[in-house]
C-alpha cells in the first residue's frame, strides 16, 4: 500500500502537530477546532468533491437514490469512465451502493458531508465575525476627517456660494424632496418657471437630469451626476460629469455654468432641519457669475417651495 506523508514546515519529513496553527509573525499557538472524524478524512472528501462531474452526482443523490446509468446520463462520457468517478466518491465515504437485481443503486452515505460542513461552518463563522468588525470600523470612521473626500467640507468664500437656513421640515422629508422624482417636480424650480422632467438615479455615479421650463415654454435640461449619497445627511452632485462619472460639458439653466452642488441636512435643535446648500466653483469668476445670476434668490425661493410642499 502507498502511504501519503506530509512534510513538516522545517523540512524534517515529520508529520506536523494536528489541531494547532502558529499565528503569523508571532510565537503564539492557538488551539484550532478539529471537526474531522477518523473516517472519512476531510482531505479525501474535498479531493473527491473537487470535480464538477462528482459534484453533479452528489447534487443528484441529494434528491434520492439512483442507478449508475441514470447518474451517468447527463455526464456525456462513456460509462466505464463515469464509474471511476463513482468509485472515487465511494472510497471517500460520500456515497454507498448496493445491488438490486442486476442494477447497482447509489445513495449518499448518512452524515458523509457532516464533517466537511462543520469544518466550513467554523471558518464561515470566523469570517462573518471579521466582516462584521470591518463593517463596524467603516461605520465608525464614516465621518472621520482623516481620509474623508467630500464628507467634511469648508466653503471658500472666494469660490463658493452658501445658502443656510433652519426649516420646519424633518430631515427625512427634506431628503425625500431631493431624491423622489414626483416631489422634485413640484418644488425644484422657482415660480413662474416649472419643472417638467426628472430622470434621476440617486447613487454615486448615477445620472441626474432635471428639466426646467421658462414661462415662454423654453426648456433647459440640467444634466449631471451624483458624486456622494449619504441618505438623510448629504447629497453631492456636479454639472461637469454625466452618468458613470464620465466627464461632459455642463448643460443647465444656469447658462451652462460648471459647478458642484452640495446639500447638507442635519437635525436642528428643537426640531426641523438645519439645511445648507453650497455651490462650488472652479474659480472666482465662475462664483461671481453664479452670484449675479441670482443664486441666493433662486435657491432660496426653491427652498421656500420645498418647505411649503413638505411641511
Amino acid at each position: 500500500m502507498r502511504r501519503e506523508t506530509t512534510t513538516a514546515a522545517d523540512g524534517s519529513g515529520r508529520d506536523p502537530p494536528r489541531g494547532l496553527t502558529e499565528a503569523a509573525g508571532s510565537h503564539t499557538l492557538r488551539q484550532m477546532p478539529n471537526n474531522a472524524p477518523s473516517s472519512p478524512k476531510l482531505p479525501t472528501v474535498f479531493r473527491a468533491l473537487a470535480d464538477e462531474t462528482r459534484l453533479a452526482v452528489v447534487e443528484r443523490l441529494s434528491i434520492g437514490p439512483a442507478s449508475a446509468s441514470e447518474l451517468a446520463r447527463p455526464a456525456r462520457m462513456a460509462l466505464p469512465s463515469f464509474m471511476q468517478h463513482l468509485g472515487v466518491l465511494e472510497r471517500a465515504g460520500i456515497v454507498t451502493s448496493h445491488k438490486t437485481g442486476r442494477t447497482r443503486v447509489f445513495q449518499l452515505a448518512p452524515g458523509a458531508l457532516g464533517a466537511a460542513s462543520g469544518w466550513l461552518g467554523t471558518y464561515r463563522n470566523h469570517w462573518e465575525r471579521r466582516l462584521d468588525q470591518l463593517d463596524n470600523l467603516l461605520r465608525a470612521n464614516t465621518h472621520d476627517p482623516i481620509g474623508a473626500s467630500m464628507s467634511d467640507f469648508t466653503p471658500n468664500p472666494e469660490l463658493d456660494l452658501v445658502l443656510e437656513r433652519t426649516v420646519p421640515v424633518s430631515p427625512d422629508r427634506v431628503w425625500a424632496a431631493w431624491t423622489e422624482p414626483e416631489l422634485i417636480l413640484q418644488w425644484f424650480t422657482p415660480a413662474p418657471w416649472k419643472t417638467v422632467g426628472c430622470d434621476i438615479d440617486v447613487r454615486p455615479g448615477g445620472r441626474s437630469v432635471i428639466t426646467m421650463e421658462s414661462p415662454e415654454g423654453e426648456r433647459f435640461p440640467n444634466a449631471g451626476c451624483y458624486l456622494e449619497v449619504d441618505p438623510g445627511r448629504l447629497l453631492v452632485f456636479t454639472s461637469v460629469m454625466g452618468e458613470g462619472f464620465r466627464p461632459c460639458s455642463p448643460t443647465n439653466g444656469a447658462e451652462d455654468l460648471p459647478f458642484t452642488g452640495r446639500i447638507e441636512i442635519a437635525p436642528a435643535p428643537g426640531g426641523g432641519t438645519h439645511y445648507r446648500a453650497i455651490a462650488i466653483h472652479a474659480d472666482p469668476a465662475g462664483c461671481e457669475r453664479h452670484r449675479e445670476m441670482g443664486f441666493h434668490d433662486g435657491w432660496g425661493a426653491a427652498l421656500d417651495q420645498l418647505v411649503a410642499l413638505m411641511a
